[in-house]
């Protein structure tokens, strides 16, 4: 794994977007922390990998996370990101997104993300999930 810490976000974003979800899961450290704000923390890679396949990513949704401003404060990766769900069935959410990950020895140890849930939840409803 990368050690620079913009590179690996860069390649974990990069995962997700072609579907390689597992390696995505993987740049995780074992004992992550997931704070999917304002959801509650989810602790383990394992737990974030049953959040992630209850939701339907990489089955019922694809996603695009467009990385569009990205910088680092050491080993914290700060990104603005819109993040896109793609349903099968036609429909689609799109989500602004502001993040961090804290990268440490080339491994994903806190993922943040900060987001508006009543527009999240708005646009879910629309697609009928």
């Amino acid at each position: 794994m990368s050690t620079d810490p913009i590179k690996t976000a860069l390649t974990f974003f990069g995962h997700w977007n072609t579907g390689h979800i597992d390696e995505a899961i993987t740049m995780l450290s074992e004992e992550v922390l997931y704070d999917n704000v304002p959801f509650p923390n989810i602790v383990g890679r394992e737990n974030v990998r049953k959040f992630h396949r209850d939701f339907g990513i990489g089955t019922t949704f694809t996603v695009d996370w467009t990385v569009t401003q990205i910088a680092a404060a050491g080993n914290v990766v700060l990104n603005e990101r819109l993040d896109v769900f793609l349903h099968e069935g036609g429909g689609k959410i799109i989500l602004p997104v502001m993040g961090t990950l804290t990268v440490v020895e080339g491994a994903i140890t806190v993922w943040r993300d900060y987001f508006d849930p009543s527009d999240f939840d708005r646009q879910l409803a629309l697609i009928g999930k």
